[in-house]
């Protein structure tokens, strides 16, 4: 189990309080706070804010991994305080369907910075022409809930 205690951090509200991490999770707030084993932090300064959500990402995996891939872009998007970031469907081959999208979920899950989203096509291609299959895509291990053709059509 590791827990991280932040000392002094001025919360969103303004005010200053203790903030107990263990686990990856919030388990305290308050003052005067200690824990046994904890890294310990002086946060006096500092702000603690909600994790950022970033609904616009190109990811660019797969196809364009020269630019950027999964892992370059949640290392950056949490070094940002970003803790989920949603990924476009431009990729090469298009996330049109359950096998790209899952393939780009996965890739999230396996680089563990960040939560990935993939935004699934509307249409085949980003053609604009023929509807891709979003029942497929929202009913895969990647849950697809947003559908875009990012500006195509």
């Amino acid at each position: 189990m590791s827990s991280i205690l932040f000392t002094g951090a001025t919360l969103l509200d303004g005010s200053i309080s203790d903030v107990l991490i263990i686990d990856g999770h919030i388990a305290k707030l308050g003052t005067g706070l200690s824990a046994d084993g904890a890294e310990v932090i002086d946060a006096v300064g500092l702000r603690v804010l909600p994790g950022l959500v970033d609904l616009h990402t190109h990811l660019r995996e797969p196809g364009f991994e020269s630019s950027e891939t999964v892992l370059t872009g949640t290392q950056a998007a949490a070094a940002g305080g970003f803790t989920t970031v949603f990924a476009m469907a431009n990729t090469n081959p298009v996330a049109d369907n359950a096998g790209v999208v899952e393939q780009v979920f996965s890739r999230g899950v396996e680089s563990g910075y960040a939560s990935v989203q993939p935004i699934g096509a509307v249409t085949i291609g980003l053609a604009g022409d023929d509807l891709a299959d979003l029942g497929s895509m929202a009913t895969s291990r990647a849950r697809v809930r947003v559908f875009s053709d990012d500006g195509k059509c």
